[in-house]
């Protein structure tokens, strides 16, 4: 994500905001939030909803916006909040925010119709020579440029969607009903509420009173008529504007970026206008070298401003790279060309006098005939230049030096660092972000050292050194571009550097010991007194039920219970016991209002429950178990999959059931598998598929994967089939591997990937939740269950797959190592020492790059290699569950694994006391 930034006046606005609360009156509280500082009146009592005013303004008049309406809103009494820094204030209004939230910096609510109008007027009248970008969610009052207002929700009021378990935040409508508050562009009310007359009576007059004294347009007068432009695709939209494909009367395709009015205004009162503008006079400047698109036309029109320039068939540099270690479809003369052609692009561009400043794999793209080209380029300066006297700023995080993110940079060496940082991502496919890191190169190459491709480590290795600052030329770094080459004949190969390679500092013991000293700190942090937050939710928990397995509470109880079997320690599993107890008793199942979804509803609470009762020989908690799993399964879910739907609560009652015996729960989950059955759909070619929806109003489409697709649709199938020994459930088990190996792509050595959904048939994932891994895991398991030589074969392939990708997305069970990891055990018991050497490629990996050594406990980041959670799918909770089932295999089982297939598969390892 790129963002500008304004440094400089960050201290102004939070001294601003220091002052307000140190002169609060007693009856005005505030609260910080980490984005909104709130000021309320102790007594104030607000409806649920209602008129909401927002202000906006550019980041160099936010001190200026707080002095004067402060006096206003503390006279009037009024509950309102301000964006909590500096840094808030310049990102509501350059892009990098999500759309509902851009150049929003203070919002007010009002008690009523007439206070509303009351507090309208008075912001107009102080605000009038202030201005601020549009904010698209809302209506500006008398055309204000600061002043704007939209009908909404006053408090957290919220329901689940029932597709995917999101929180949908909402609103009551006029039946009493609940209805999501849509923030829309356009939308700044819902159609049943009408504005007060009073408003409706201004806004009609400043609308009259401004047409009568503009002047009438024409054709004239339009620019995009007078262009013939018509947008054929919307390719991006921000805050900030959009970019689009488009055509004129002189191009059938053509690209188009917007700017903006009044975003991204710096210090230096420039704004969105000025980036496009600048990246106009770049363009126009290299448009002879074939290494950029070629500027068509520049103007303004409705106060933004427009930019078309050539348009080519390409994918980016990111894309490119990432589909390319996937599949490991990548050769040492494919980087080495891909590398000199960047190279030559910065070296051009240097030699006219222009710093990149922004050169990244988002804006390198690679052209069907495999050359690459440089877009993007508004933060680009042009040295001698007379019109740009200082830099326009912004960065690409991990692609700029650490410190100088917000700087003017006006330096080429700030570019061979990010050249540098390009090369680091070619061979990695990970970003030199890792901001958790304080030595962060050191810790990228650590990680390249821990690679099984020379090659590869090679060119990564360039990147960190060009990022030390070893190299100050082009010359120097091409000739060690053409070095690489000359070192190919003299690799090892992976097999026999692989087994040079330990596993470092990961031993057994130092595992099990970081893991218990991870639970015991998690559980003393545990607030069982909180009503309503059992331990911080992050951004993601936030989006969905608390108590769901992938980012709440139920996978902390998973990890207590793991760590509880593998030490035989009743401790850990009397922790998952009172986890699980305050779940029941502050976020208590309720019939059509909680979702059922196995991973992000309740789904898995029933199975943790029946789990921890077994543990501890439990039986009233088994039957609570047993009855909540009836309850929430009462009525056919909407969806079919394991995530959200039928197959992912089948799971969960025949675990249920296996660890209870309730034959209940097993005709229910018979009822779910003919419910699966009756929505299956066969194509024209004889391929079964099951239909997808992600959200409530969305366009269905299909999946293969095991998490949101037909392989985890196949593997509650083929429990069931076993358990009931139903021919019906057999077949549609065997329609599935028959659509999974038709659907799949064959690689050069014969690994077998498959598409996220037949709509995407580009993007091809390894993970466990919509790749190789998980699709893998349902055919390993029904080739034991089957004895079926498909199955073997396409599992084997799989597993391969897996083995040989070299794609970094995360740590995480859901899109990295932990979830690959996983599989990759599994598959090593099936094919006794395979995939050792990849198992120890993740243990190392993992390794070298933990949390700082000064911490006393290890952990890993979320996928925004910044934060720490203990979520189980994408934090370090599932990352240490995959540790201790590497090195502990004979007594650490998966969760969400039906245990039913062979329950002495798992201790079945050919060499389980290798890691004892």
């Amino acid at each position: 994500m790129k963002s500008a930034r304004l440094i400089e006046k960050k201290d102004a606005y939070e001294n601003a905001l220091q002052n307000i609360i140190r002169a609060l009156p007693e009856s005005i509280q505030w609260s910080n939030d980490g984005h909104w500082i709130c000021f309320k009146p102790k007594q104030l009592t607000l409806p649920a909803q209602g008129w909401k005013i927002h202000l906006s303004v550019i980041p160099v008049e936010g001190t200026e916006l707080l002095r004067r309406i402060t006096p206003i809103l503390t006279t009037h009494g009024v509950m309102w909040k301000a964006v909590s820094s500096g840094l808030k204030l310049i990102e509501a209004s350059n892009g990098s925010n999500p759309l509902p939230q851009t150049g929003k910096c203070v919002t007010i609510y009002a008690r009523n119709d007439e206070q509303f109008m009351q507090l309208l007027e008075e912001m107009y009248a102080c605000t009038g020579d202030l201005k601020g970008p549009a904010i698209p969610t809302d209506r500006a009052y008398r055309g204000s440029s600061c002043v704007f207002y939209r009908y909404g929700a006053f408090v957290d009021r919220f329901y689940y969607d029932r597709y995917s378990g999101a929180k949908v935040y909402a609103i009551q409508n006029a039946k009493g009903e609940l209805e999501e508050d849509r923030r829309t562009p356009g939308r700044y009310k819902p159609e049943w509420v009408d504005e007060p007359e009073e408003l409706v009576s201004i806004q009609t007059g400043w609308k009259n009173e401004n047409e009568a004294a503009g002047t009438a347009s024409d054709s004239s007068n339009n620019e995009f008529g007078i262009r013939k432009i018509r947008v054929r695709r919307v390719l991006k939209k921000s805050g900030k504007g959009g970019v689009f494909l488009v055509s004129t009367s002189r191009h059938a395709q053509a690209v188009m970026k917007e700017a903006v009015h009044l975003m991204r205004v710096d210090g230096a009162g420039r704004s969105a206008h000025d980036y496009l503008d600048n990246e106009y006079h770049v363009l126009d400047l290299m448009k002879d070298t074939g290494h950029t698109p070629r500027p068509i036309d520049l103007f303004s029109a409705e106060r933004n401003r427009y930019l078309i320039l050539e348009y080519f068939e390409s994918v980016s540099l990111r894309e490119y790279i990432h589909r390319r270690h996937v599949a490991a479809d990548y050769n040492q003369a494919e980087l080495q060309r891909i590398g000199l052609n960047i190279l030559d692009i910065v070296q051009q561009f240097h030699d006219r006098g222009i710093v990149i400043n922004d050169l990244t794999p988002n804006n390198l793209v690679v052209l069907l005939d495999g050359s690459v080209r440089l877009i993007d380029l508004e933060l680009a300066y042009v040295k001698d230049s007379k019109s740009q006297v200082k830099p326009l700023t912004g960065h690409t995080p991990g692609y700029v030096l650490r410190g100088r993110e917000h700087s003017q940079r006006s330096e080429y060496v700030d570019d061979l660092y990010a050249l540098g940082a390009v090369y680091y991502y070619m061979a990695t496919s990970m970003d030199p972000y890792l901001k958790y890191r304080q030595s962060h190169l050191s810790a990228g190459q650590a990680y390249l050292d821990n690679l099984n491709h020379r090659q590869l480590l090679r060119l990564g290795s360039l990147g960190i050194e060009i990022m030390s600052g070893r190299y100050n030329d082009s010359l120097e770094i091409r000739e060690q571009l053409m070095r690489m080459s000359e070192q190919e004949q003299a690799d090892l190969t992976g097999s026999e550097r692989s087994l040079r390679m330990s596993e470092a500092g990961m031993t057994a013991e130092e595992v099990l010991h970081q893991a218990e000293r991870m639970a015991n700190k998690l559980y003393q942090a545990l607030d069982f007194n909180h009503a309503h937050e059992l331990y911080p939710e992050n951004r993601l928990s936030k989006m969905f039920h608390p108590a769901n397995f992938n980012f709440g509470w139920t996978g902390l109880a998973y990890g207590f219970h793991q760590i509880g079997q593998l030490t035989q320690n009743r401790q850990y599993h009397q922790y998952a016991r009172e986890v699980l107890e305050w779940i029941l008793n502050y976020t208590p199942y309720v019939h059509e209002a909680t979702p059922v979804s196995l991973y992000f509803g309740y789904g898995a609470v029933p199975w943790a429950l029946a789990q921890t009762a077994a543990a501890l020989d439990d039986k009233p908690l088994l039957c609570i178990a047993e009855n909540l799993a009836l309850e929430i399964t009462r009525q056919d879910p909407v969806q079919t999959n394991i995530s959200h739907g039928a197959a992912g609560l089948g799971l969960m009652l025949l675990e249920v059931n296996h660890l209870g015996g309730c034959t209940e729960l097993l005709t229910r989950a018979d009822e779910l598998g003919d419910m699966i059955l009756h929505q299956e759909k066969q194509t024209e070619d004889g391929l079964s598929m099951w239909e997808v929806k992600e959200k409530s109003g969305k366009q269905s489409h299909h999946s293969y994967g095991f998490s949101h697709g037909i392989a985890g649709i196949g593997y509650f199938l083929l429990a069931l089939a076993k358990l009931t020994g139903k021919d019906k459930y057999y077949s549609a088990v065997k329609r599935i591997v028959y659509t999974l190996e038709r659907t799949s792509y064959e690689g050069e050595n014969g690994e077998r990937l498959w598409p996220a959904s037949p709509e995407k048939p580009d993007a091809l994932w390894v993970h466990w939740c919509n790749g190789s891994a998980g699709i893998g895991r349902f055919l390993l398991t029904a080739a034991e269950v089957l004895q079926d030589p498909v199955c073997f074969r396409l599992g084997q392939q799989a597993a391969d797959a897996v083995a040989r990708s070299t794609i970094f997305a995360s740590f995480s069970q859901c899109h990295g190592i932990a979830g690959n990891g996983d599989f990759l055990i599994m598959a090593n018991r099936c094919f006794p020492g395979r995939y050792e050497a990849k198992l120890k490629e993740y243990t190392r990996s993992l390794y070298v790059l933990r949390s700082d050594g000064q911490e006393d406990s290890w952990m890993w980041p979320l996928e925004d290699m910044e934060s720490f959670s203990p979520d189980y799918m994408t934090g370090y909770m599932g990352i240490y569950s995959f540790l201790l089932r590497r090195f502990y295999p004979a007594v650490s089982f998966e969760p969400m694994v039906y245990s039913g297939f062979d329950q002495t598969r798992e201790v079945q390892v050919d060499d389980a006391g290798m890691h004892s």
